[in-house]
């Protein structure tokens, strides 16, 4: 399941937020220092988890910790599905 979520979340990130370019990007690349997640593509991939896994996050769940990387993003869908 862990897998499957990362491979789902980094292909959106991917696709939705760099034109499909994914040299340099990884499980552990840091979104916010990289750019790559503002407030707005935060909300957007928060928006895509709910949709693609079920999963309803809390507000206080949203944060730069939990939201870092691929890997803790995943971290966090597992541990709600569980």
């Amino acid at each position: 399941m862990d897998a499957q979520v990362k491979n789902e979340v980094r292909e959106h990130i991917v696709t939705t937020w760099l034109n499909g370019d994914s040299r340099g990007f990884d499980d552990t690349t840091d979104l916010q220092e990289t750019g790559i997640l503002d407030s707005f593509s935060t909300l957007a991939l928060v928006a895509f988890i709910d949709e693609k896994f079920g999963v309803a996050l809390d507000p206080a769940e949203i944060n730069a910790e939990t939201f870092k990387s691929v890997q803790t993003i995943a971290a966090l869908v597992a541990s709600k599905k569980s």
